[in-house]
């Protein structure tokens, strides 16, 4: 995973630290079930109203989203150090994956980006 010493104070620069941190291609599948799960919960929490089901939904989409970095990727995952930034950045890959575009945007990340 790239480190950074200084804090991250804009999305933008956070985006290349993140692509970076999801280039494996079975973490990033294990978030895209995260997030869909998570999707998923909250309409089902709007439609019948229980409150398990929004507290089932962070539960739910952060320990598959953790377990791809623990057993995949080998990182530490993002969301412990800008947990805003991370959820934005969740569902913007999200939105990549379902239209087919981020390998390419990690292949352009890796590419402007120094290791």
């Amino acid at each position: 995973m790239l480190e950074t010493k200084t804090r991250i104070a804009t999305f933008k620069e956070f985006w290349k630290v993140y692509v970076m941190a999801h280039q494996d291609q079975k973490n990033r599948l294990f978030h895209f079930f995260a997030t869909l799960t998570s999707i998923v919960l909250g309409i089902a929490f709007l439609v019948w109203q229980k409150i398990t089901l929004l507290i089932l939904m962070p539960v739910a989409a952060y320990s598959l989203a953790w377990f791809g970095h623990l057993f995949h990727e080998k990182n530490k995952p993002l969301t412990w150090t800008y947990p805003i930034y991370s959820l934005i950045a969740d569902y913007k890959m999200f939105l990549l994956i379902c239209l087919g575009k981020m390998e390419r945007e990690v292949v352009k990340v890796q590419a402007t980006t120094s290791v």
